[in-house]
């Protein structure tokens, strides 16, 4: 049983930490020297009796603490000085203590006789008590804590590292940081039960591994706890998005990226309920935790005016990020002239346009009945530009290129055409429409000649009398004179342009020999000024 004892308390794990201390002794030349026994709360201890002799058995063996007498052990029986019952004399002459206790620290000694031993060497035995650290616990504010036990926090934050452990005595903590491309570096270090630092305004350089160790200084024991921290950041700009027709005309290709924060964020596709405009439903298979994300939509899912957008999540963003990344989707509208006319032998151009559609539109040709679509060739010249196509048909004769010809303009949201009638005349046409031109322009000026002439003549031409513009100074007068006959053949031979043709002037004023007036004076000059100014 004493072997059995002796070998668990040798599996203990203890630290002997010898020193000399001068202590008083009768002979002057002697010295004292002081074992430390280390031991943890909880354990037994057992402390050698290092008086005792070689190969003897003693009599009596003593064990003091602290100056005082605690234990008397013979070889018959044990008398104890002190109420505890963790106190056992083993192989004789060892003190064990049971369940280790803060109160057990002090200065043990044993003291052996019979007194035939002539000389007895003091070995007195320091018991010290030691504890810990069993466990470094860490805390990161603010910081979130992920599934696998990493930590997160914003790039911005000020964070607050702080470690903690249990130790007796008190311990000695570090922290040390490594990041991704740098070696271990100690960020600072104290005495204690916690330590702390604070980084302000963290930035991405500072994500990597952060460990804290503590030490016993007495026992030496170390542990040490790490974590990973990671720093956050968000996008710099909002999300973009974009629609284009996907590799069937009918599908629709939605583009999304958020790319420039850290880590990707989760992006996803919403479209507006056409029943209830303002649900927004998302979008089947449209999520991904990836900068970026393309979605094909069927048209059977589309409709005009629809409007799509990609929202975007990021744990360094604190709303979510939904404009202005939206797309409205518009069916075709293609726009052109209806009916275009070509000279025979000559080349004739078909335009047609499709500014509005979104996304834009795939435009082609098509001709006749059967709508057979026009493949560009020599005869046939297409020109595709940004929403714009134009047709030139070179070398063209009505045998074979008049008729009807279709622009068609195509979308994943649906498909329009435009009817366009091409008529093809001949090059006399195209003279005797020169000569119309011509002839108009004659006319024109003709009309502008006769009117000038009209102009310079219109007193003679309305008043029936000439009127010499060049004598300012005569003057006309009118003379009422008794027969009233010639006045009257005057006034009816009086004549006016009306529509080109020459009408009597009607007077509708009927004179009587009867109704003489007086001849009345007027002033001449007056009329004569007048008259000249018009």
């Amino acid at each position: 049983m004493k072997r059995k004892m002796w070998g668990a308390a040798i599996i203990i794990t203890v630290v002997v930490l010898c020193q000399g201390v001068p202590s008083r002794a009768t002979d002057a030349a002697a010295e004292v020297v002081t074992v430390d026994r280390l031991a943890t709360v909880g354990e037994s201890v057992v402390l050698s009796c290092n008086n005792a002799a070689v190969n003897a058995s003693p009599g009596v063996t003593e064990w003091s603490k602290d100056g005082k007498l605690v234990l008397r052990h013979n070889s018959t029986s044990t008398e104890k000085f002190v109420a505890d019952s963790r106190l056992a004399i083993v192989n004789n002459s060892a003190l064990q203590i049971s369940n280790v206790s803060g109160s057990d620290e002090g200065v043990y000694l044993c003291n052996v006789m019979p007194s035939d031993i002539q000389e007895q060497n003091q070995h007195p035995i320091k018991l010290v008590l030691v504890s810990g650290p069993d466990a470094v616990s860490i805390n990161i504010t603010p910081a979130v804590v992920l599934l696998n036990g990493t930590y997160y926090t914003i790039q911005g934050s000020e964070v607050t590292y702080t470690c903690s452990s249990q130790s007796y005595p008190a311990q000695e903590l570090s922290w040390v940081f490594e990041g991704l491309a740098s070696k271990p570096l100690n960020v600072t270090s104290g005495n204690g039960t916690s330590l702390s630092f604070k980084k302000i305004n963290i930035i991405p350089i500072d994500q990597g591994n952060y460990s804290c160790s503590a030490r016993n200084p007495v026992s030496g024991k170390t542990v040490t706890s790490s974590i990973a921290m990671l720093v956050y950041y968000r996008p710099s700009r909002a999300p973009r998005c974009s629609s284009q027709t996907g590799n069937n005309a009918s599908d629709l290709l939605l583009l999304c990226s958020w790319t420039g924060g850290y880590p990707e964020p989760t992006l996803q596709w919403k479209h507006d309920d056409e029943e209830t405009p303002g649900d927004w439903q998302p979008v089947l298979s449209a999520s991904a935790a990836n900068a970026s994300l393309d979605v094909t939509m069927s048209r059977t899912q589309l409709h005009d005016g629809q409007v799509l957008k990609c929202v975007g999540e990021h744990p360094a963003v604190l709303s979510r990020m939904e404009l202005p990344c939206s797309v409205k989707l518009k069916a075709p509208y293609p726009e052109g002239e209806p009916m275009i006319t070509g000279i025979s032998k000559q080349n004739v151009t078909l335009t047609c346009q499709d500014k509005d559609a979104r996304p834009p539109p795939k435009i082609t040709w098509l001709r006749g009945v059967r709508q057979e679509e026009i493949v560009p060739s020599s005869k046939y010249i297409i020109s595709q530009g940004e929403a714009v196509s134009t047709l030139v048909i070179t070398n063209c004769s009505k045998e074979s290129d008049e008729g009807f010809y279709f622009c068609r303009s195509e979308n994943p949201v649906g498909v329009r055409e435009l009817e366009v009638h091409l008529s093809i005349k001949s090059s006399a046409y195209n003279v005797g429409g020169l000569i119309g031109v011509v002839l108009a322009i004659v006319i024109v000026g003709s009309g502008g000649i006769i009117g000038a002439v009209v102009y310079l003549n219109r007193e003679r031409i309305f008043l029936g009398h000439r009127v010499w513009s060049e004598e300012r100074n005569d003057v006309l007068m009118l003379v009422d004179s008794d027969d009233d006959a010639p006045f009257e053949d005057d006034v009816s031979g009086l004549t006016s342009l009306t529509n080109g043709n020459a009408t009597p002037v009607v007077n509708d004023q009927h004179t009587t020999r009867d109704d003489h007036e007086e001849p009345q004076v007027h002033d001449e000059e007056p009329q004569e000024k007048d008259i000249a100014d018009t």
